[in-house]
């Protein structure tokens, strides 16, 4: 009776041991690291004792749900703490002056604005964009950009890749009026239309009078966003597929964590 209870005893702390020994061997890899794949993780481990992918899935599920990781991609993990503060973009003076006007005017339309120099705040290679950007239904582009020309302001009605590269300079103060995506994932900032995050991140990839972004350099805005703020992935997904390009944003999560230089 005594050795049996010996044994039960000695598997159960075995047991302890085993699972301790094997969640510091997971830190202590992720330790120094930026960022980790699973399958780097899975290699590692292996060289130093026998466990499972079921095993070790298991493992990461249960740091991450202790905060010990974090997982910032599809087998990606960090030991950085992630910053989960919502993004919230700054509105211009002027812009706010516009959209509120633009409120009055056109009281039946959606108008959202949104400063190109929020942009910097999430670029690797820091870039100057002094556009304001309009966007409202369709059908009241028109009214809308001629309003806008009317105010005083230069202002340029939904322009192709071509055109903004031939005569829009992105560091002059202008107006620029585009489509409002329907369903486009918006809020509300000092009673204003703005975009979120998620709506910003897939309007660069996919705008062209923003293509001088596009590339690495979006790919670095978007591994920058994905670590500085919380962002509703099926929201952005969903607006994705609104814009046709949802199998490149998954793309993108897919390789969080990847090296771009």
């Amino acid at each position: 009776m005594h050795i049996c209870r010996y044994l039960v005893n000695f598997a159960a702390v075995s047991q302890i041991f085993s699972m301790t020994g094997t969640r510091e061997a997971i830190l202590s890899y992720a330790e120094g690291r930026e960022s980790f794949r699973f399958f780097d993780l899975f290699a590692h481990l292996n060289n130093l004792f026998e466990i499972s992918k079921v095993t070790l899935s298991w493992y990461l599920r249960e740091l991450v749900k202790d905060n010990a990781l974090f997982k910032i991609g599809r087998g990606i993990y960090t030991m950085t703490k992630i910053r989960t503060s919502e993004y919230s973009p700054r509105i211009s003076t002027k812009s706010l002056k516009v959209a509120k006007a633009l409120a009055k005017a056109f009281p039946f339309i959606t108008v959202s604005v949104f400063d190109g120099n929020n942009i910097a705040d999430l670029q690797h290679h820091r870039s100057t964009n002094n556009i304001h950007y309009i966007e409202v239904d369709r059908d009241a582009m028109e009214s809308v950009f001629h309003y806008i020309k009317q105010k005083g302001y230069v202002a340029y009605l939904n322009p192709n890749k071509d055109f903004t590269y031939e005569n829009i300079d992105i560091s002059k103060e202008a107006f620029i009026v585009k489509p409002l995506i329907s369903e486009s994932p918006l809020l509300t900032v000092q009673n204003v239309r703005t975009p979120k995050l998620e709506k910003i991140l897939v309007d660069i990839l996919c705008n062209d009078d923003m293509d001088y972004l596009h590339g690495n350099e979006w790919n670095r805005i978007f591994e920058n966003a994905n670590k500085m703020y919380l962002i509703n992935r099926t929201a952005m997904l969903r607006y994705a597929s609104r814009r046709n390009t949802k199998a490149a944003i998954e793309k993108a999560i897919e390789n969080l964590g990847t090296d771009y230089d």
